[in-house]
């Protein structure tokens, strides 16, 4: 495991923090002692995380899709933000005729819209000459680049998830803070397990034959991400890196 430098001052945001990369990401942060600021929908899925970890974290409960009540949310919060890791993730699989502007809209809320949001009350609780690194870490997907049948929404928002990281890590870096974003393949969760229904998968054994290396796991994820939030990742900034198990071999990315 990379090291992160421990300061009982600093919190890390991680969004989307019930499911998939992101839970697998907190239960690792928890382990060595950081303190977190945890955001989903669900209030019973946030108790129930609660209730595994004996650190007093941060657990909001807040719908993504609702900017301003994550607006007004954010307004009652004063810590100092060591990293963000932005999980959160809408699949989407609509053919065009089917695509509305209120469904690309809800998609673009949780996945880009969102991100701006919480990145300008970082920016905007940090000082210019405080001398700590702020690591921010935009989870996106392979789909950005490639794309699939029926992924136009998903594979545009991701798409412009990475654009916001490649220009405002420039504009942010005189802050000190750093942005990059993942780019994952198939991984093992929830959110996959949904898509492979959708698009007909007959079972789980049948998406390991969609990368050259299988699907992955979400602490394969959560490695990179645990490197990009520790100063030793601090020369890398402004990047989209792919762990997309050796690359797509089919019609669906």
């Amino acid at each position: 495991m990379n090291s992160i430098e421990n300061n009982l001052d600093f919190y890390y945001i991680i969004t989307g923090a019930t499911s998939g990369i992101g839970k697998t990401l907190v239960y690792e942060l928890d382990n060595i002692g950081e303190k977190l600021i945890l955001m989903a929908r669900s209030s019973e899925k946030l108790k129930e995380l609660e209730s595994n970890f004996k650190t007093e974290h941060v657990y909001i409960t807040v719908d993504l899709s609702n900017i301003q009540n994550l607006i007004d949310v954010l307004q009652t919060i004063n810590y100092k933000i060591k990293g963000f890791v932005h999980c959160a993730g809408l699949e989407s699989v609509l053919p065009l005729r089917q695509v509305s502007y209120l469904k690309f809209d809800n998609i673009m809320k949780i996945h880009v819209y969102s991100f701006v949001e919480i990145l300008k009350y970082i920016e905007k609780n940090k000082s210019i000459g405080e001398n700590y690194l702020t690591s921010i870490i935009a989870i996106s997907s392979i789909a950005s680049q490639t794309g699939g049948v029926g992924q136009s929404m998903y594979s545009a928002s991701k798409a412009g998830l990475e654009a916001l990281v490649r220009v405002l890590s420039k504009e942010l870096s005189n802050k000190k803070i750093r942005l990059n974003s993942i780019q994952p393949g198939i991984v093992n969760t929830e959110m996959t397990e949904r898509w492979r229904r959708k698009i007909g998968i007959s079972n789980v054994n049948d998406l390991n034959k969609l990368q050259l290396n299988g699907i992955a796991e979400s602490s394969d994820i959560v490695s990179l991400i645990l490197f990009l939030l520790s100063d030793n990742s601090k020369q890398i900034s402004g990047t989209e890196i792919k762990i997309d198990g050796g690359g797509p071999i089919n019609k669906y990315f």
